[in-house]
């Protein structure tokens, strides 16, 4: 085996845990794998094709970028010869694809527990989307959304996604569930006959996100012989995982950073601090969401902590910190820090708010996080 490439898989498995890329594991693609030799393609020769070394396949802990499933989708497409080869690899989905999160949901009570679990773990084989449950006019709609660039325009791989859920849930149940509807964020191809045959349903296109829209009642549907005392084991594996791979700087503190490193009276737009981290602005927001955060309330905090930090020093006027916090009157600044605290910046800079013991004690105050949309950029949330 090239000693390079495993030291560059190494890299990049070390780089997984740090949380610096997106990857996804060898196990979950390895339908689209399997899809060359279906079609007569030597596998091997197929990855060499898609620029991957195929001592990739060598370790099911190994994964891959985004960039690299792409790649290889792409490949599937060019060597197959078929624009519908994600529909059918997602549907011939094999059970046990997705390791041992696949030994989770086999061993959970319902659908709705399975999906539940599936969210929680999702990360151990594919921090490229996340998927999300939610009740919409009576149906639930189970949705994934690509936040990897390099796959969010690849309708292939949307394909294999959702045609592969449904796939799963029958192999978990023994029952096909009844779809009300299914969503693709691609535009609609000229031959939509794939689609009708394997989702039975109407097929929208160009959505907000790739999603199946079905009845509630298709939750309680029982899983096929589980066991209670088997999925506490895997779970425990599975967090295992989950907690080796938790970075110790989250997106907020990241986002955090760059916003401190680059406001010189001027606020880095989320536009481009989502450039620094070699993303899209919509996966931004959508991993500080994940946090419990938003761009809208980080600048406000970030202004906060920084305010009352200079208006402490006293080094600089009122009308200085107003300007390098980025806003473009003071009397912003001024409706802003009262908002925050309570009380106006020249009230905290005289000092005779610590010595009456007020700061800190009103409802205001009391909030440390938010503020009102309209102290940060307009379409930064």
């Amino acid at each position: 085996m090239d000693e390079k490439v495993l030291t560059f898989r190494a890299i990049l498995n070390r780089l997984y845990f740090m949380k610096s890329v997106l990857t996804m594991s060898v196990t979950k693609i390895s339908e689209f794998l399997n899809a060359f030799e279906a079609h007569g393609v030597n596998k091997k020769e197929a990855l060499k094709s898609a620029n991957i070394n195929p001592c990739v396949l060598e370790s099911p802990d190994n994964r891959l970028t985004g960039a690299e499933v792409d790649r290889i989708v792409q490949a599937a497409v060019r060597l197959t010869n078929n624009e519908n080869i994600g529909l059918c690899q997602g549907e011939m989905l094999s059970k046990g694809f997705s390791s041992i999160l696949g030994y989770i949901l086999m061993n959970c009570s319902t659908l709705g527990e399975a999906t539940e679990k599936y969210r929680q773990y999702e990360k151990t084989v594919d921090d490229t989307g996340i998927t999300d449950v939610k009740m919409e006019n009576g149906f639930v709609v189970l949705s994934n959304t690509t936040i990897d660039t390099a796959l969010a325009n690849n309708r292939q791989f949307s394909d294999f996604r959702i045609a592969g859920t449904l796939s799963y849930i029958k192999l978990l149940t023994g029952k096909r569930i009844v779809l009300h509807e299914v969503h693709f964020t691609h535009p609609k191809p000229e031959d939509t006959s794939e689609y009708r045959r394997i989702f039975e349903c109407p097929v929208l296109f160009d959505k907000s996100t790739n999603a199946l829209v079905f009845e509630r009642r298709s939750l309680d549907l029982p899983i096929i012989e589980p066991n209670k005392e088997l999925i506490s084991l895997f779970e425990k594996k599975a967090q295992e995982t989950l907690n080796a791979s938790a970075s110790n700087e989250t997106y907020a503190k990241k986002v955090t950073g760059i916003i401190l490193k680059e406001m010189k009276g001027d606020l880095p737009s989320i536009h481009s601090v989502a450039k620094k981290l070699a993303m899209s602005v919509r996966s931004l927001q959508i991993y500080l969401r994940s946090e419990g955060a938003s761009y809208t309330k980080l600048v406000n905090e970030i202004r906060k902590n920084m305010a009352v930090k200079y208006l402490k020093e006293k080094n600089a006027s009122i009308g200085e910190i107003a300007y390098i916090l980025g806003f473009s009157e003071t009397s912003a600044f001024h409706r802003a820090f009262k908002k925050w605290t309570g009380i106006a910046p020249g009230e905290f800079r005289s000092g005779d708010v610590f010595n009456q013991g007020s700061f800190g004690t009103s409802p205001a105050c009391a909030c440390t996080q938010t503020g009102p949309a309209d102290m940060a950029p307009s379409g930064q949330k």
